[in-house]
């Protein structure tokens, strides 16, 4: 079984991926927040770092992208192949309306002629290529005219959100429509879609016993061990869990620190990562309160000092 970790814009990038994989580890993909390209031509400096340089970014990194035209993809399959990359994705997914009304993310779903003229002009298997999707972007049947198209053009992997986009992350998953394809296209499919602790696994693997990947999000966040959890892998004593947070926040400060300029730009990203990091602790609205709070680097080390000294939450 492969455990994946969802991108998740704001959260999981670079810097928390080295960290995270380096201090707690059990991830088997990580897959990055999803790369546009301009339009004039580039991809901005920010995506970039998620992706380049590749010998500097963990080894399990799979690019993720957005597109609705054939010049996007064939631009990204050359860009990713250049670096090194033997895998990308492509996202078909997200549903937030400025990307659906560009025809891009899961507003490609309702044009499944549009994503084969795509498939059939560009693709040319320079590298694996795996795609991430919903069930349509307003109709859950949208999907039964995309994945015969992408099982025809060798996509080597689905992984499907049961969902529409219209719901963005709104009401339940539907796990029948799932069922459905399931039976069709068995372990084609990866499952991904409020797995949020080892018990909504264990469900998602009891109705669907030959699934081989299973892609995680928030779960991970509030639980960074919610992989070993799965893995039936023992979790460390309290005191070395304790350590493992520690040197987490200690190696994100740092990079952070590496290439941002002023107190202020790190402050801006510190301070969401404790929105979830704060769950690990018992007084975790205390813990997050006092880092919101605090002005300047000195405040803040305060505030770290103290979320260090709360117990933490039991396993």
């Amino acid at each position: 079984m492969k455990i994946s970790l969802a991108p998740l814009q704001g959260y999981t990038d670079w810097v928390f991926r080295q960290a995270y994989q380096k201090n707690i580890g059990g991830i088997d993909e990580f897959y990055t927040p999803f790369l546009v390209l301009q339009n004039d031509g580039i991809v901005k400096t920010a995506h970039k770092r998620e992706v380049e340089p590749y010998k500097d970014r963990c080894t399990d990194l799979i690019p993720q992208f957005l597109c609705g035209s054939s010049e996007e993809l064939s631009f990204f399959e050359t860009y990713f192949a250049e670096l090194g990359y033997n895998k990308m994705n492509w996202n078909m997914g997200c549903p937030y309306p400025m990307v659906t009304k560009k025809g891009k993310g899961s507003g490609l779903l309702p044009n499944p002629d549009k994503v084969e003229e795509i498939l059939k002009s560009t693709f040319h298997n320079k590298l694996e290529l795996s795609v991430k999707l919903r069930l349509g972007l307003g109709d859950d049947s949208e999907v039964d005219s995309i994945l015969p198209i992408l099982k025809g053009y060798n996509i080597s992997e689905v992984i499907l959100h049961p969902r529409i986009g219209k719901q963005l992350y709104k009401g339940k998953v539907n796990l029948n429509r799932f069922n459905d394809l399931y039976e069709k296209y068995g372990s084609y499919l990866g499952y991904n879609g409020d797995v949020c602790c080892k018990e909504d696994f264990d469900k998602i693997k009891s109705l669907f016993p030959d699934l081989q990947h299973v892609m995680i999000g928030r779960g991970l966040l509030k639980d960074y061990w919610l992989p070993h959890k799965i893995k039936g892998i023992d979790l460390p004593d309290s005191d070395k869990r304790r350590n493992q947070l520690k040197n987490m926040h200690n190696d994100i400060f740092k990079l952070y620190s590496s290439y941002l300029q002023g107190d202020s730009q790190i402050m801006q990203k510190m301070k969401p990562f404790w929105e979830y990091f704060s769950s690990h602790f018992e007084n975790d609205k205390k813990v997050f309160k006092a880092i919101k709070k605090s002005a300047g680097i000195k405040k803040y080390e305060q505030a770290v000092e103290f979320a260090f000294s709360q117990q933490l939450k039991l396993d």
